[in-house]
């Protein structure tokens, strides 16, 4: 019986094995880091890309931000100027309620009737003065109910002084002004 020495040929086979598993290997970790080496640029490309995206609306909040304040300065003055033609209005009324109610105090006054004082407050007016007798102040509280600029006279103090022969009616009294228009608010305009 004959003897083969197959040995060398195995040690030869496995060292081609082995040498093949180690360029697969190389291959492998070569294909894998191509692999990984695409996966970060991609991944560096999207991430650039959002912040690229994040930085123009950094931008265009500030550029809102910017307008809103704008805006709002816009409406504070537009408020602040409503409000004062508000109180023009209210005053160029008011300048006429005050003509017409002296008028209409002066053809209320009966004969007899003396007045001393006047003041307003808000829509009220105090007025005093010295009449010749206690039916004239009536007749005067009377003639300021009738009036279109005067309404509900009320007799605060009324006081009686001799004077020589003459008794004397010292007065005090409050009416309401009609002729104030209520307060209006201002115009809102249109948004």
């Amino acid at each position: 019986m004959m003897r083969l020495n197959l040995l060398p040929w195995r040690e030869q086979r496995r060292k081609e094995l082995d040498q093949t598993l180690v360029r697969q290997a190389a291959i492998a970790w070569v294909a894998v880091l191509v692999v990984l080496f695409y996966i970060h640029m991609q991944l560096g490309d999207i991430v650039s890309h959002q912040q690229a995206r994040n930085s123009y609306l950094q931008q265009q909040m500030s550029l809102m931000a910017s307008k809103i304040h704008k805006i709002a300065l816009i409406k504070k003055a537009r408020a602040a100027l409503l409000a004062r033609m508000h109180v023009i209005q209210q005053l160029q009324m008011d300048r006429m309620l005050i003509v017409h109610s002296f008028n209409s105090l002066a053809r209320d006054v009966p004969p007899g009737v003396y007045l001393t004082s006047l003041a307003q407050s808000a829509q009220a007016f105090t007025i005093s003065g010295v009449a010749q007798s206690n039916e004239r102040v009536s007749q005067f509280m009377r003639n300021l109910a009738a009036s279109p600029w005067f309404t509900n006279p009320v007799l605060d103090v009324i006081t009686v002084k001799r004077m020589g022969d003459a008794h004397l009616s010292y007065f005090t009294l409050t009416a309401q002004g009609k002729g104030i228009a209520p307060a209006k608010k201002p115009i809102a305009g249109r948004r």
